[in-house]
């Protein structure tokens, strides 16, 4: 007795045949069967395309984190500095954006901007010092 098993044909004739194209330009591709752009030239821009958004959100925010600091930085001469908050408002200064908070041994919470902190000592005054 003999058997017969159909056995399917393979799918690697079809998926020669199959043309593929680079996901940027679209051109035709060759080469690797798992390649999926001509060029390095198309690799790039499609991964600056894709990643563009978030570099410029990324962007945006430090652009503000450093004006914020360039702000402490040429009030600060010194280690520490007592300055009119009003004078940060003058400068456009945004009291929301910083690299971190720290609380001292004696609870003082300090708003971080890279290596610059500052702290409200009262309603008209910001301490400002170096965090280093």
């Amino acid at each position: 007795m003999r058997f017969h098993i159909d056995v399917p044909k393979s799918k690697t004739k079809d998926v020669a045949d199959e043309k593929r194209c680079c996901i940027f330009c679209g051109r035709e591709l060759s080469g690797r069967s798992d390649k999926k752009f001509c060029d390095d030239n198309c690799r790039n821009n499609y991964g600056y395309q894709h990643n563009k958004y978030n570099n410029d959100v990324v962007n945006k925010i430090n652009k503000s984190l450093l004006y914020n600091r360039n702000i402490l930085k040429s009030i600060t001469k010194c280690r520490r500095k007592i300055v009119k908050k009003q004078m940060l408002v003058d400068n456009d200064f945004d009291f929301d954006m910083m690299t971190g908070v720290r609380k001292t041994h004696k609870q003082q919470e300090y708003k971080l901007l890279y290596d610059y902190a500052y702290r409200c000592v009262n309603d008209e005054d910001v301490l400002v010092i170096r965090w280093c």
